[in-house]
């Protein structure tokens, strides 16, 4: 409403908050070269934008929050897993019935209600249908959303987040032709790029730490062996 800023540049934001209330709520910082990383997404994501960036004040502020908001959902996710099993069943239950109490009363006093009622689509078949379909489709989203949190990251969530945006409009360029700018091809390519590095990270890390453990592990066994062989040649020497 108050503003005509790309959606991206204001959606890159929930990054560097994510991070900040990663630390604050859950104490886990990512590495030097997660950071690094997520650095290059946001760039990527101002640079993709940044041609159709119209200012102003309120627009920016309520961006703002909007992002501090979404970054505080993620995390908070996070933090209340483990008090429901890490269930995202569970954890889908308790937030659709907040929901329904929570915003109940705000249908009824924003007038949407009686909008809603006096609607001549309220009686249409066609209407209930797409909601329907919506209403099961955004469930789905949701448990998505909470089991990549659960199995990954606030952070990895909202990098995730910015690597589908940057397909989709590969796949405008490439199904609908829609134009772009060199800028905006500059910011694609790095949102794919810092996406990309950040996922190799995740993925790679785990593999060498383990292989780590195993080489420690194996060292220690080979090095037992080798003890027990010695003492077993003394026992026989003597």
């Amino acid at each position: 409403k108050y503003t005509q800023l790309r959606t991206q540049v204001l959606r890159s934001t929930v990054i560097p908050f994510n991070i900040i209330l990663n630390y604050a709520l859950l104490n886990v910082l990512p590495s030097t070269y997660a950071s690094l990383c997520c650095v290059i997404v946001v760039s990527g994501f101002v640079l993709g934008s940044i041609t159709e960036l119209n200012f102003s004040q309120e627009g920016f502020v309520f961006g703002i929050i909007s992002s501090i908001l979404v970054a505080l959902y993620s995390c908070s996710v996070k933090k209340i897993l483990p008090v429901v099993d890490n269930n995202t069943w569970k954890l889908m239950h308790y937030t659709t019935l907040q929901g329904i109490f929570l915003l109940a009363p705000a249908v009824f006093f924003s007038g949407e209600w009686n909008l809603a009622i006096l609607s001549p689509e309220i009686k249409s078949p066609t209407f209930w249908f797409f909601m329907s379909e919506a209403a099961v489709a955004g469930f789905l989203i949701n448990l998505a959303y909470f089991a990549l949190i659960k199995f990954g990251s606030p952070i990895t969530t909202h990098i995730s987040g910015c690597t589908k945006t940057s397909l989709q409009t590969l796949l405008g360029i490439a199904i609908f032709h829609n134009k772009v700018t060199p800028m905006n091809a500059i910011g694609i390519g790095l949102t794919l790029m810092g996406s990309t590095l950040y996922s190799v990270e995740k993925y790679v890390a785990p593999l060498i730490l383990s292989q780590d453990v195993r080489s420690s592990d194996m060292g220690d066994v080979r090095s037992s062996n080798m003890g027990k062989n010695e003492k077993d040649k003394t026992r026989k020497g003597t």
